[in-house]
């Protein structure tokens, strides 16, 4: 198997990992039933691998990034689950009443695209990066296998839309959603600026720079709506913080693309997984362990490396 295919391979096999396995949405033995992986392997697998080849294409950029993250959030919690509008979803929680106006859940509906921008996305793409660096510029998908991981990503989602949850949503607001993600990829082409914050405190230390500000994402989704703050100030603030991680990120060394990857991660594993395993998540508190301790020796193993590899661009390749 060329090393292209492993790195199309991986980032598919990671973004169901890190969305669902890692976060805690969909626990081991859950996320391991063979049939309910193979949907999340489709809707995951085949979200990121687009979108990642549409960031190549376009340019790249940790802002444009991060709009597609977005713009993949929509797509799957908005368009296929339907959690923005059913009131009644499973994981609302308090954000089935917080921020729900007009037959919309903003709040949850801010709160999901930006977890999917950093987990579904953003980690997956940074470890590809780090591991694949000699691919950075380069899609993965080719002329060949672009078309069955679109039918897989469709068939996925058309899944989860007729068989996952069977409430209707009211018509303007679903077609506000395609609106959305037409809006979203069409700017994201053109637009998206690849870098505008500059944080000196942060220079050089990738993985607290994503710790911090990923935290600061997730204190204020998980944590501040329980506070009685208003939701339209919640979802601005949490999506200011979300704009500064992502536009204050460089594009550097493997080592420093992994340290970010961790960074970001750093909430889920320290703590949340850790709440969920003593509020009788079985596994979680393993799946935490197992992962940081991964991803550690993983960036020692670069870090002490004579010859940590740097950017390359392959030979021309058809695609």
């Amino acid at each position: 198997m060329e090393d292209r295919t492993k790195a199309a391979l991986t980032l598919s096999l990671l973004s169901p990992v890190f969305g669902e396995l890692v976060s805690g949405s969909s626990p081991p033995f859950e996320f391991f039933n063979p049939v309910s992986f193979l949907f999340l392997w489709g809707l995951y697998g085949g979200g990121v691998l687009i979108l990642r080849d549409l960031w190549v294409r376009w340019g790249k950029g940790y802002t444009r990034l991060m709009v597609l993250g977005i713009t993949y959030g929509i797509m799957e919690e908005g368009l296929a689950i339907k959690s923005f509008f059913d009131p009644g979803w499973m994981d609302l929680g308090i954000y089935s009443t917080y921020g729900r106006f007009a037959g919309v859940n903003f709040g949850w509906a801010f709160w999901l695209m930006a977890f999917h921008a950093i987990y579904s996305i953003t980690v997956p793409v940074l470890l590809v990066e780090a591991l694949y660096p000699q691919y950075s510029r380069w899609e993965l998908l080719t002329a060949r296998t672009r078309r069955p991981v679109v039918a897989a990503f469709l068939l996925s989602a058309s899944a989860m839309f007729f068989g996952l949850n069977p409430y209707v949503p009211p018509a303007l607001p679903y077609l506000g959603a395609l609106i959305a993600v037409v809006f979203l990829l069409r700017w994201s082409r053109r637009h998206a600026p690849r870098r505008v914050l500059v944080m000196k405190r942060f220079a050089g230390r990738p993985l607290l720079r994503s710790a911090v500000l990923s935290s600061l994402v997730f204190i204020n989704f998980v944590f501040l709506p329980s506070a009685g703050i208003p939701a339209p100030l919640v979802c601005l603030t949490g999506f200011l913080a979300l704009f500064s991680l992502f536009s204050s990120m460089e594009m550097t060394s493997p080592v420093d693309i992994l340290s970010s990857a961790i960074g970001l991660l750093l909430p889920i594993l320290l703590f949340y997984d850790i709440v969920l395993e003593l509020n009788g998540v079985i596994g979680m508190a393993l799946v935490s362990a197992v992962t940081l301790v991964l991803l550690l020796r993983l960036r020692k193993k670069m870090s002490t490396s004579a010859s940590a590899p740097e950017y390359m661009v392959p030979p021309p390749q058809k695609i």
